[in-house]
Protein backbone atom coordinates (compact mmCIF):
# COMPACT_ATOMS: atom_id res chain seq x y z
CA UNK A 1 0.00 0.00 0.00
CA UNK A 2 1.27 3.44 -0.89
CA UNK A 3 0.96 6.76 0.85
CA UNK A 4 -2.29 8.18 -0.48
CA UNK A 5 -3.47 11.71 -1.11
CA UNK A 6 -7.12 12.59 -1.70
CA UNK A 7 -9.24 15.34 -3.21
CA UNK A 8 -12.75 14.84 -1.81
CA UNK A 9 -16.20 16.41 -1.42
CA UNK A 10 -19.01 15.81 1.06
CA UNK A 11 -22.13 14.21 -0.35
CA UNK A 12 -23.83 14.30 3.06
CA UNK A 13 -22.98 15.80 6.47
CA UNK A 14 -21.03 12.70 7.52
CA UNK A 15 -20.17 11.20 4.15
CA UNK A 16 -17.20 12.00 1.92
CA UNK A 17 -16.59 10.95 -1.66
CA UNK A 18 -13.12 10.79 -3.18
CA UNK A 19 -12.89 12.51 -6.56
CA UNK A 20 -9.18 12.11 -7.27
CA UNK A 21 -6.31 10.44 -5.46
CA UNK A 22 -2.57 10.03 -5.59
CA UNK A 23 -0.40 7.08 -4.70
CA UNK A 24 3.01 8.16 -3.37
CA UNK A 25 2.50 11.33 -5.39
CA UNK A 26 1.19 14.85 -5.13
CA UNK A 27 -1.14 16.25 -7.77
CA UNK A 28 0.01 19.82 -8.26
CA UNK A 29 -3.22 20.84 -9.96
CA UNK A 30 -4.75 20.50 -6.49
CA UNK A 31 -2.37 23.13 -5.15
CA UNK A 32 -3.49 25.45 -7.95
CA UNK A 33 -6.91 25.43 -6.26
CA UNK A 34 -5.26 27.05 -3.24
CA UNK A 35 -3.09 29.96 -2.24
CA UNK A 36 -0.11 30.14 0.10
CA UNK A 37 -2.37 31.18 2.97
CA UNK A 38 -4.30 27.92 2.73
CA UNK A 39 -1.09 25.95 3.29
CA UNK A 40 0.02 28.25 6.09
CA UNK A 41 -3.34 27.85 7.84
CA UNK A 42 -3.01 24.06 7.98
CA UNK A 43 0.61 24.12 9.20
CA UNK A 44 -0.31 24.18 12.94
CA UNK A 45 -2.42 21.04 12.50
CA UNK A 46 0.48 19.18 10.91
CA UNK A 47 2.84 20.40 13.62
CA UNK A 48 0.43 19.10 16.25
CA UNK A 49 0.20 15.77 14.43
CA UNK A 50 3.97 15.31 14.43
CA UNK A 51 4.75 17.03 17.73
CA UNK A 52 5.59 13.77 19.49
CA UNK A 53 8.74 12.82 17.61
CA UNK A 54 9.82 9.84 15.55
CA UNK A 55 10.07 6.80 17.84
CA UNK A 56 7.64 3.88 17.82
CA UNK A 57 5.82 5.00 20.97
CA UNK A 58 5.16 8.40 19.44
CA UNK A 59 3.92 6.78 16.22
CA UNK A 60 1.41 4.73 18.23
CA UNK A 61 0.30 7.85 20.10
CA UNK A 62 -0.32 9.65 16.80
CA UNK A 63 -2.43 6.74 15.58
CA UNK A 64 -4.54 6.91 18.75
CA UNK A 65 -5.04 10.70 18.66
CA UNK A 66 -6.92 12.15 15.70
CA UNK A 67 -5.74 15.46 14.25
CA UNK A 68 -7.66 16.88 11.32
CA UNK A 69 -5.11 18.06 8.74
CA UNK A 70 -7.48 18.35 5.78
CA UNK A 71 -7.17 21.52 3.74
CA UNK A 72 -10.67 22.98 3.32
CA UNK A 73 -11.62 25.52 0.72
CA UNK A 74 -15.02 26.67 -0.62
CA UNK A 75 -15.56 25.29 -4.09
CA UNK A 76 -16.24 28.74 -5.56
CA UNK A 77 -13.02 30.09 -4.09
CA UNK A 78 -11.08 27.06 -5.31
CA UNK A 79 -12.36 27.53 -8.85
CA UNK A 80 -11.51 31.23 -8.67
CA UNK A 81 -7.94 30.37 -7.64
CA UNK A 82 -7.70 27.78 -10.40
CA UNK A 83 -8.80 30.37 -12.95
CA UNK A 84 -6.22 32.82 -11.62
CA UNK A 85 -3.50 30.17 -11.97
CA UNK A 86 -4.52 29.29 -15.53
CA UNK A 87 -1.92 31.68 -16.94
CA UNK A 88 0.80 29.70 -15.15
CA UNK A 89 -0.24 26.45 -16.84
CA UNK A 90 -0.63 28.26 -20.16
CA UNK A 91 2.89 29.71 -20.02
CA UNK A 92 4.82 26.84 -18.44
CA UNK A 93 2.82 23.74 -19.44
CA UNK A 94 0.89 24.76 -22.58
CA UNK A 95 0.33 21.13 -23.59
CA UNK A 96 -1.51 20.57 -20.28
CA UNK A 97 -3.84 23.54 -20.67
CA UNK A 98 -6.72 21.55 -22.29
CA UNK A 99 -6.57 18.99 -19.45
CA UNK A 100 -6.45 21.78 -16.88
CA UNK A 101 -9.48 23.51 -18.41
CA UNK A 102 -11.40 20.22 -18.55
CA UNK A 103 -10.56 19.53 -14.91
CA UNK A 104 -11.70 22.98 -13.74
CA UNK A 105 -14.92 22.70 -15.71
CA UNK A 106 -15.57 19.23 -14.32
CA UNK A 107 -15.07 20.32 -10.70
CA UNK A 108 -17.64 23.06 -11.26
CA UNK A 109 -20.24 20.42 -12.10
CA UNK A 110 -19.64 18.15 -9.10
CA UNK A 111 -22.59 18.24 -6.64
CA UNK A 112 -21.31 19.02 -3.15
CA UNK A 113 -23.36 18.97 0.06
CA UNK A 114 -21.51 21.90 1.64
CA UNK A 115 -19.91 23.51 -1.45
CA UNK A 116 -16.43 22.67 -0.12
CA UNK A 117 -13.38 20.81 -1.40
CA UNK A 118 -11.16 18.82 0.96
CA UNK A 119 -7.51 18.00 0.26
CA UNK A 120 -5.89 15.30 2.38
CA UNK A 121 -2.06 15.27 2.19
CA UNK A 122 -1.37 13.68 5.57
CA UNK A 123 0.11 10.39 4.34
CA UNK A 124 2.27 12.17 1.76
CA UNK A 125 3.84 14.29 4.50
CA UNK A 126 5.43 11.11 5.83
CA UNK A 127 7.98 11.21 3.00
CA UNK A 128 9.64 14.24 4.57
CA UNK A 129 12.18 14.47 7.39
CA UNK A 130 9.89 16.74 9.38
CA UNK A 131 6.69 18.69 8.99
CA UNK A 132 8.46 22.02 8.42
CA UNK A 133 10.28 20.57 5.43
CA UNK A 134 6.97 19.29 4.06
CA UNK A 135 5.20 22.64 4.48
CA UNK A 136 8.25 24.42 3.08
CA UNK A 137 8.09 22.24 -0.03
CA UNK A 138 4.43 23.12 -0.58
CA UNK A 139 5.08 26.83 -0.11
CA UNK A 140 8.05 26.63 -2.47
CA UNK A 141 5.64 25.51 -5.17
CA UNK A 142 3.86 28.89 -5.04
CA UNK A 143 7.20 30.69 -5.34
CA UNK A 144 7.79 28.87 -8.60
CA UNK A 145 4.25 29.51 -9.79
CA UNK A 146 4.68 33.26 -9.23
CA UNK A 147 7.95 33.10 -11.18
CA UNK A 148 6.46 30.97 -13.99
CA UNK A 149 8.94 28.16 -13.38
CA UNK A 150 8.35 24.48 -14.08
CA UNK A 151 7.85 22.24 -11.04
CA UNK A 152 6.30 18.89 -11.94
CA UNK A 153 6.03 16.20 -14.59
CA UNK A 154 3.28 16.37 -17.24
CA UNK A 155 1.71 13.08 -16.14
CA UNK A 156 -1.45 12.07 -14.27
CA UNK A 157 0.17 11.66 -10.81
CA UNK A 158 1.54 15.21 -10.94
CA UNK A 159 -1.46 16.92 -12.56
CA UNK A 160 -5.04 15.91 -11.72
CA UNK A 161 -4.18 12.73 -9.86
CA UNK A 162 -6.01 9.52 -10.73
CA UNK A 163 -9.77 9.53 -10.72
CA UNK A 164 -10.90 7.57 -7.67
CA UNK A 165 -11.44 3.82 -7.97
CA UNK A 166 -14.95 3.05 -9.16
CA UNK A 167 -15.45 6.45 -10.79
CA UNK A 168 -15.39 7.15 -14.53
CA UNK A 169 -17.10 10.52 -14.65
CA UNK A 170 -13.99 12.53 -15.45
CA UNK A 171 -12.64 9.74 -17.65
CA UNK A 172 -15.77 10.02 -19.79
CA UNK A 173 -15.82 13.82 -19.52
CA UNK A 174 -12.27 14.53 -20.67
CA UNK A 175 -10.48 12.99 -23.61
CA UNK A 176 -7.41 14.93 -22.54
CA UNK A 177 -7.40 13.02 -19.25
CA UNK A 178 -7.58 9.70 -21.12
CA UNK A 179 -4.62 10.73 -23.27
CA UNK A 180 -2.43 12.04 -20.44
CA UNK A 181 0.38 9.57 -19.66
CA UNK A 182 0.50 7.91 -16.27
CA UNK A 183 4.27 8.32 -16.36
CA UNK A 184 6.64 10.20 -18.62
CA UNK A 185 8.74 7.92 -20.81
CA UNK A 186 11.84 10.04 -20.47
CA UNK A 187 13.92 11.20 -17.52
CA UNK A 188 12.81 14.65 -16.45
CA UNK A 189 13.43 16.35 -13.16
CA UNK A 190 10.35 16.98 -11.09
CA UNK A 191 11.98 19.75 -9.15
CA UNK A 192 13.70 22.81 -10.54
CA UNK A 193 17.47 23.08 -10.28
CA UNK A 194 18.69 25.18 -7.42
CA UNK A 195 21.05 28.12 -8.12
CA UNK A 196 24.67 27.05 -8.48
CA UNK A 197 26.35 27.46 -5.04
CA UNK A 198 29.44 29.67 -4.75
CA UNK A 199 31.64 26.69 -3.86
CA UNK A 200 30.76 24.94 -7.10
CA UNK A 201 31.32 28.13 -9.07
CA UNK A 202 34.85 28.27 -7.65
CA UNK A 203 35.38 24.58 -8.47
CA UNK A 204 34.16 25.13 -12.02
CA UNK A 205 36.52 28.11 -12.35
CA UNK A 206 39.45 25.98 -11.19
CA UNK A 207 38.40 23.20 -13.55
CA UNK A 208 38.30 25.65 -16.49
CA UNK A 209 41.84 26.85 -15.67
CA UNK A 210 43.06 23.26 -15.32
CA UNK A 211 41.33 22.33 -18.58
CA UNK A 212 43.01 25.18 -20.46
CA UNK A 213 46.40 24.12 -19.14
CA UNK A 214 45.69 20.50 -20.04
CA UNK A 215 44.52 21.47 -23.51
CA UNK A 216 47.55 23.73 -24.01
CA UNK A 217 49.84 20.87 -23.03
CA UNK A 218 48.12 18.64 -25.56
CA UNK A 219 48.62 21.13 -28.38
CA UNK A 220 52.24 21.66 -27.31
CA UNK A 221 52.90 17.94 -27.50
CA UNK A 222 51.78 17.88 -31.13
CA UNK A 223 54.81 20.01 -32.02
CA UNK A 224 57.08 17.04 -31.41
CA UNK A 225 55.59 15.32 -34.46
CA UNK A 226 56.70 16.76 -37.81
CA UNK A 227 54.47 14.78 -40.14
CA UNK A 228 51.05 16.33 -40.75
CA UNK A 229 49.41 12.91 -40.82
CA UNK A 230 51.16 11.90 -37.62
CA UNK A 231 50.04 15.14 -36.00
CA UNK A 232 46.44 14.43 -37.05
CA UNK A 233 46.67 10.93 -35.61
CA UNK A 234 48.18 12.17 -32.35
CA UNK A 235 45.48 14.85 -32.14
CA UNK A 236 42.90 12.06 -32.04
CA UNK A 237 44.93 10.05 -29.56
CA UNK A 238 45.80 12.95 -27.24
CA UNK A 239 43.33 15.80 -27.72
CA UNK A 240 40.11 13.81 -28.03
CA UNK A 241 40.45 12.13 -24.61
CA UNK A 242 41.42 15.48 -23.10
CA UNK A 243 38.29 17.14 -24.53
CA UNK A 244 36.10 14.29 -23.26
CA UNK A 245 37.61 14.61 -19.78
CA UNK A 246 37.15 18.39 -19.80
CA UNK A 247 33.52 18.28 -20.97
CA UNK A 248 32.60 15.34 -18.74
CA UNK A 249 34.08 16.99 -15.66
CA UNK A 250 32.35 20.29 -16.38
CA UNK A 251 28.96 18.63 -16.90
CA UNK A 252 29.39 16.58 -13.72
CA UNK A 253 30.22 19.67 -11.64
CA UNK A 254 27.25 21.63 -13.01
CA UNK A 255 24.81 18.76 -12.47
CA UNK A 256 26.15 18.10 -8.98
CA UNK A 257 25.95 21.75 -8.04
CA UNK A 258 22.39 22.28 -9.32
CA UNK A 259 20.94 19.00 -8.09
CA UNK A 260 18.16 19.56 -5.54
CA UNK A 261 17.62 16.81 -3.02
CA UNK A 262 14.72 16.45 -0.68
Amino acid sequence: MGNRTYLTIRTAPDQQEVLFEGNNSLAYFWLLLLKRKDIEQVQPAFQTLYAGGDDEEDDNAREDSYVDTDIRIPLDEALHNAAAHRSYVERVYPALLPLYDDWRAYLATVPSHDNMLYIDLEEFSGFYVNVNQFIGELLDFYTHVSGNKAYFRPAIPDTTGWEAIGRKQFYDYSGHYRNTPEIVDYQQKSRPDRPLPLGYKLLIGCWVVFSLLLLGGGFYSLGFFHSVWLQALMALVILLPILLIIIGGLVWLINKGTQKTK
